[in-house]
């Protein structure tokens, strides 16, 4: 290989290590969200940071590199290199965010450096982007893996580390600067190829971003789980370049493209499951056409002379401008729903443990370690296998327990993934309106792209994508049934949760909110503040709650007249808290003990 085509591969090479650094800290994120205690809004920033920076300060730094790429090259690669030793070091997110802004700054005068180099070498900016526009293509895909095996691996301060041994080595392939000399004027101004790109950009960003946080927040991968999953967009990218070198960039290649990542995304946002495998479908189409498409745009853009390179440059202010759009219109979306799914699946999972057939008083000892999970969850989807592994349990409720386990977990999961599904739709409606600027030009690979699209989305459908329903939870106005069971302890059980009822149709909400409220003193205190319910009301409710769940029994001929006169007398003159008390160390007690204890307490 000679000298100069080794300088070339330096230079794309630190194209594509830019570039990536768009997207390679995504699966770093709730890694840096948890060390610096900050919101999922806010470590967005560590993205947004860069790729605006980028956006905003590739123009005026390319005119710079027309008569000055050596010295950009060599100054750019300085910030760069400084400003990853700062990122690796950052004390704060807000450090952090600053030293990623100046990396992006570096970035910029590399990357335009860069293309006015190859430029030189090969004659014109257009044939220069076919090795620049690639190595950006490859950056841009396997930045998400890259960064998330080197999380798990070593940390994500790493992520920052590991690109400096590069850097300084990339001064040595400067060799002698060649000005590209393209003659007569530059051609007509077309923004279409540019805007394309933006709209493409922020509907990838659905794959970039969304799906690597869901796959580490919502089912709880770990970053090197997660970056084995998202190697297939890379892989597919790479597979479907190579495959496609002999069909050109034209038009309708590019509207393949889009096709095949709009569908990809939509697919993304109707997953069946929580289930990795799902996502390797949507994965090859996203990452077949970003091979088709990128790369086609780009060249649309170039198609006309581009003597001073703006056109070039203007192509990687699109890309990173459309990753801004993506992240601050999607970002927003998905934490609202990430919330909203939250508070829906703790619902659903108080229904399951409320109606799980287990004694009383493993179901709220289960009770308060997953709120004690839930808490320290802080507002995300809590991993609730650790509450249950805290908790003892009886040696024949063991299959029971599982049980609730499993429908526990699958109850968080389906949330999680639902919580991303509008995000993801979004992202591949963006991705799709890419086509309206470049036109749609029908061809035959268009034509079997949209029907594979098709065929995917029509599967994840009619196997149960986007059908997903928290569990809904019975209204606590229509009181279940009581009925007379063998044991008194099931007696007590089902007055207990009868009462919860009653009480919660009194204040006007569910049995699983109250249920919610009374795990422990804080949640209490919330509900109350949240409610506007005073503490007079809060156990008159209970109280009454508890007197009609009585008279229920009574009725049915679980308790008999005598049994209920003596309880009801003990719920009206006891404070309400001891009756509470008493009734939850009621698990495997007969009802004449129950009725000693609290007698006893009169």
């Amino acid at each position: 290989m000679s000298e100069e085509r080794v300088r070339e591969r330096v230079w794309a090479v630190m194209v594509g290590l830019v570039l990536a650094d768009s997207s390679i800290v995504t699966l770093a994120l709730p890694d840096v969200l948890r060390e610096f205690d900050t919101t999922v809004l806010g470590v967005s920033w560590v993205l947004t940071a860069f790729n605006l920076v980028l956006a905003v300060a590739i123009l005026p730094v390319a005119r710079l590199a027309r008569r000055l790429a050596p010295q950009l090259w060599m100054v750019g690669l300085v910030v760069f290199a400084g400003a990853s030793l700062a990122c690796a070091t950052t004390p704060s997110i807000a450090v952090l965010i600053v030293a990623r802004c100046a990396q992006a700054l570096g970035g910029a005068a590399v990357v335009a450096a860069a293309i006015e180099l190859l430029a030189g070498t090969r004659g014109s900016h257009r044939a220069g982007a076919r090795v620049w526009g690639t190595a950006g293509v490859v950056g841009l895909a396997v930045g998400p893996a890259a960064g998330g095996i080197l999380t798990e691996l070593l940390s994500w301060e790493a992520i920052f580390l590991v690109q400096l041994p590069v850097v300084l080595a990339a001064p040595a392939a400067l060799g002698r600067f060649r000005r590209a000399v393209e003659p007569g004027p530059a051609g007509r101004l077309d923004p279409r190829p540019e805007l394309a790109l933006g709209l493409l950009s922020a509907g990838l960003t659905g794959a970039l971003f969304l799906l690597v946080i869901m796959l580490i927040e919502g089912w709880r991968s770990s970053p090197l789980e997660a970056a084995a999953i998202v190697s297939v967009v890379p892989a597919a990218t790479l597979g479907a370049r190579f495959l496609a070198r002999g069909a050109g960039d034209s038009a309708p290649i590019a509207a393949t493209g889009a096709v095949l990542v709009a569908g990809g995304l939509a697919a993304l946002g109707l997953l069946p499951g929580a289930v990795a495998g799902w996502t390797f479908a949507p994965q090859l189409l996203i990452g077949a056409g970003i091979a088709l498409v990128l790369p086609g745009l780009t060249e649309r853009a170039l198609r006309v002379r581009d003597p001073d390179g703006l056109r070039a440059a203007a192509t990687i202010a699109a890309r990173h401008a459309g990753i801004v759009l993506g992240i601050v219109v999607l970002t927003p979306i998905f934490s609202a729903q990430l919330t909203e799914q939250h508070q829906a699946a703790q619902r659903s999972g108080t229904a399951l443990l409320l109606d799980a057939p287990i004694d009383p008083k493993t179901k709220i000892a289960l009770a308060r370690a997953i709120a004690a999970r839930i808490e320290a969850a802080d507002g995300r989807l809590p991993d609730l296998s650790p509450a249950f592994r805290q908790v003892e349990v009886p040696a024949d409720a063991e299959r029971e327990y599982r049980q609730l386990e499993t429908q526990l977990e699958d109850e968080v999961e389906k949330a999680a993934t639902h919580a991303f599904s509008a995000s993801f739709l979004l992202a591949g409606a963006l991705a799709l309106l890419s086509l309206i600027p470049v036109g749609i030009a029908l061809s035959i690979a268009l034509v079997a792209s949209a029907l594979t699209a098709a065929a995917v989305l029509g599967t994840y459908l009619a196997l149960g994508g986007a059908s997903y329903k928290p569990l809904e939870v019975a209204d606590p106005c229509k009181p279940r049934p009581i009925e007379k069971p063998e044991g008194g302890g099931e007696v007590l059980q089902q007055v207990a949760l009868s009462a919860l009822d009653g009480a919660a149709c009194s204040l006007g909400v569910s049995r699983e909110e109250l249920t919610l409220a009374l795990a422990d003193q804080d949640g209490r205190d919330r509900f109350l503040r949240e409610r506007r319910v005073s503490d007079e009301d809060f156990e008159q409710a209970l109280r009454a709650g508890l007197l009609r769940a009585v008279d229920d029994a009574r009725r049915v001929g679980a308790l008999s007249d005598l049994e209920a006169s003596l309880i009801r007398a003990a719920i009206e003159r006891l404070p309400i808290g001891v009756v509470i008390d008493v009734l939850q160390r009621a698990s495997g007690r007969s009802v004449l003990d129950l009725l000693g204890d609290l007698l006893g307490r009169l």
